[in-house]
């Protein structure tokens, strides 16, 4: 809105409402004097208008006679007597021909034809026609003209002139008296206006004076109300206004001051949780509803090799460019409001190192439960994979006496034979018999000790895999037809149960190839009556996914499981399984359980196994998507 000119600004109200109640009783009067003039000045020239064709067809009746018997005299005296009317300036009576019968004003004109446009018009209407012209001298009039018709025909036309002068005087007082009428009706307006913009503006301007007095800070200002109409209200409801905003004024400096003191107490109690935030050892990432990076800690920082300053306000997938699935699983969590606890993964940095850490999120939540974003607490694992490094070798180093002990026993009794051979050697050499013995005991006796030391030295030294894309379904059905004949012989019933759309995981074939055959190949030693081997690969989880978290495709899992329903395991042996020359199989050197552990557990994946005795055996593999990942952390370890 265009605001009001800077001199009309500054009027007083008591002004503004005498001229604007001035200004509408003028327009008011403008309007009315308009209306009424037309309608009077209207009804005037209509009454004008009547009389005059009324008279034109009185006297075209009464020279319908005499023109038809060319009675010039009679029409001479009709003119006349027409003229001695009120206000007629002529009075003329054409013939047939249009020639003047009759004039009263110019009788020299009689057996004329005239030719100006008012009387060519008045000859050729054919119907009663009125004409505004002008006399001799000047002066405006009316012309009426009626035709002068017997029987269809025409005879003449009857022409009256009416004088404007009367009409135009009687419309002149007309206005002089509306016009007087408005002024008196103004005047009286402006006079009562003044009485009451008087009235009001007082009580108004006192009020003003109040509130500009409170706008100072006077707020003990009160009015006594001099009415009981809508300004003593109002006097009284400024009263109650100034009482109320006293008491708030009131109520409100010492809630100042309290709120003072609350803020100084947040003050410190902010200082206090900065304190605690920047001092926790885990990192503390928070997101806002978008996945934009809010806060960093200290050690989250340190940990993620990130500033801040520098990644404040993006996304975390751009911040976590390098490891996307930290940033995959942020996201997540801000999408789908769960949060995952105790997610272990590798964490590049922009820097090229890479951090085993242990993640957890959750939705953020202000008051009332209000969703703010997502915070996430990074633990650095790198201490905790040393030490579970250092407990692996400490492990190693107690199993290596049980080793000692196995390989002594395993190696003890092909050296005993060797021994017993090597000791007859020289006085039986020339014994065919024995020959062919030596010949046949030592070297299998040799091979088997070197099966043996190869065993326990792919045990014991670190393996390189070679990771290439892995269907296992398709490892599953090699091992099937590696053992296909002692299926056949044992009588053994064979099944897979694959899931559909099942990726190929990064692994290499060889060794993964090797474990496979070990469980089945121990799974068929189990059944050699017969029974029923069962191959099954599907989805699974593994240990840390237990805990509540979000499903993601990086954590999960393939499970592999091979079930047979032999013989089972015995109870006493379920802790030792694993172990290395521990075997409940005659003839067995107790390797191959252990090197499927190590394969497995060097992609990452993990081993168990169920077995309800004499009835069914299940081991059960789980192997991650990306076994690079795990793959690579050991290989830092290492």
């Amino acid at each position: 809105m265009t605001p009001a000119p800077l001199p009309f600004r500054f009027v007083s109200l008591q002004a503004k409402l005498l001229w604007g109640t001035v200004l509408v009783i003028l327009l008011v009067m403008a309007a009315l004097v308009a209306i009424v003039d037309n309608s009077q000045r209207s009804a005037i020239v209509e009454e004008v208008q009547r009389r005059g064709r009324l008279l034109a067809r009185n006297l075209a009746a009464v020279s319908t006679g005499p023109l038809l018997l060319y009675n010039f005299t009679a029409l001479e005296q009709n003119v006349t007597q027409a003229a001695q009317e009120t206000d007629v300036a002529y009075a003329i009576i054409l013939d047939a021909e249009g020639k003047v019968a009759a004039h009263s004003a110019l009788p020299a004109v009689v057996g004329s034809s005239p030719g100006d446009p008012v009387s060519q018009r008045a000859v050729k209407a054919d119907d009663p026609l009125v004409q505004e012209t002008k006399a001799p001298d000047g002066k405006s009039l009316f012309e009426f003209a009626v035709p002068v018709k017997v029987e269809g025909q025409r005879w003449g036309t009857v022409r009256v002139g009416l004088s404007k002068r009367r009409m135009e005087a009687e419309i002149a007082r007309t206005r002089r008296e509306l016009a007087l009428l408005a002024a008196i009706t103004l005047v009286l307006g402006a006079i009562a206006s003044a009485v009451v913009a008087r009235r009001i503006a007082r009580p108004v301007r006192r009020l003003a004076e109040g509130v500009a007095a409170i706008s100072r800070g006077e707020l003990d200002q009160r009015i006594e109300p001099a009415t009981s109409d809508e300004i003593g209200r109002l006097a009284v409801a400024f009263n109650h206004m100034a009482s109320q905003l006293f008491q708030q004024r009131s109520a409100l400096e010492a809630a100042h001051g309290e709120l003072r003191q609350r803020f100084a107490e947040l003050s410190d109690l902010k200082s206090y949780t900065d304190n605690i935030f920047g001092s926790l050892t885990n990192g503390i990432i928070t997101l806002d509803l978008e996945g934009r990076v809010v806060t960093l800690n200290r050690a989250a920082e340190a940990l993620t090799g990130c500033s801040l300053a520098v990644v404040s306000g993006r996304f975390s997938t751009e911040v976590f460019a390098h490891s996307p699935e930290v940033g995959e699983l942020l996201m997540e969590t801000v999408a789908s409001r769960v949060g995952a606890a105790f997610v272990s993964m590798i964490l590049r940095r922009p820097d090229g190192i890479s951090v085993p850490i242990e993640i957890s999120t959750a939705p953020l939540k202000g008051s009332e439960g209000k969703d703010l974003g997502v915070v996430a607490v990074l633990r650095d694992l790198t201490a905790v994979r040393q030490l579970e490094e250092q407990m692996r070798r400490s492990d190693r180093l107690a199993a290596l006496g049980t080793l000692a002990a196995g390989l002594a026993h395993e190696v003890k009794n092909p050296l005993t034979s060797l021994l017993t051979f090597t000791r007859h050697l020289s006085r039986k050499f020339d014994d065919p018999r024995f020959r062919q013995n030596f010949v046949t005991v030592v070297p299998r006796e040799l091979e088997r000790i070197n099966g043996i030391v190869e065993g326990l030295l792919e045990l014991a030294r670190p393996t390189r895999l070679s990771l290439r894309p892995v269907h296992v379904p398709e490892l599953l059905d090699r091992v099937l037809e590696l053992y296909a004949g002692q299926i056949e012989a044992q009588g053994v019933t064979a099944v897979h149960e694959y899931a559909r759309g099942l990726p190929a995981i990064q692994a290499d074939p060889e060794h993964l190839y090797r474990a496979l055959v070990n469980l089945v190949g121990n799974a068929l030693d189990a059944m050699e009556g017969g029974g029923r081997l069962t191959l099954r690969a599907g989805w699974g989880m593994g240990p840390e996914l237990l805990r509540p978290t979000v499903a993601r495709l990086n954590e999960r899992r393939l499970k592999v499981e091979v079930e047979d329903t032999g013989r089972g395991i015995p109870a006493f042996a379920t802790a030792k399984i694993f172990n290395p020359f521990f075997t409940t199989k005659p003839g067995g050197t107790g390797l191959g359980l252990a090197l499927t552990h190590k394969i497995v557990e060097d992609h990452g994946g993990t081993i168990s196994f169920q077995s309800t005795p004499g009835a069914r055996t299940t081991f059960t593999v789980l192997l991650p998507l990306r076994a690079e990942r795990w793959a690579e952390w050991k290989g830092d370890g290492a």
